[in-house]
């Protein structure tokens, strides 16, 4: 019973040097979903094309266009919905970690899709 005793310890005390450390390592650093041209189409691709749809073909009904919106008025819902001042479960969890800068390059990519793929 007192070995079970120490390796629980062990393994609680390796636990929380652990937590210490890993929020430092690089490999865990948070990668901002849209910091290049190229990340922000993926992001827009994989994050909200999978209900706004590609090329602005919805996925159902209630999903509003946003392919050739204002891009000011993009990134002030997308803060909205980030900052929780806007309520849709899904969209405030899809936008919980975007920065200010991953909101303006997500916008101004929506913004300009007609144009920029000619």
């Amino acid at each position: 019973m007192k070995k079970t005793t120490l390796l629980r310890a062990l393994l609680i005390y390796g636990l929380g040097v652990s937590a210490l450390y890993l929020p430092g390592c690089s490999v865990l650093e948070k990668k901002h979903a849209a910091d290049t041209p190229a990340a922000t189409e993926q992001t827009a691709y994989y994050t909200c094309g999978g209900c706004h749809g590609p090329k602005n073909v919805r996925v159902e009904f209630m999903t509003p266009n946003i392919i050739g919106q204002k891009k000011g008025y993009l990134a002030a819902k997308l803060r909205d919905f980030r900052d929780e001042k806007r309520l849709n479960p899904y969209m405030n969890g899809v936008t919980a970690d975007l920065t200010d800068q991953d909101i303006a390059n997500l916008a101004a990519y929506y913004s300009n899709y007609g144009q920029s793929k000619k």
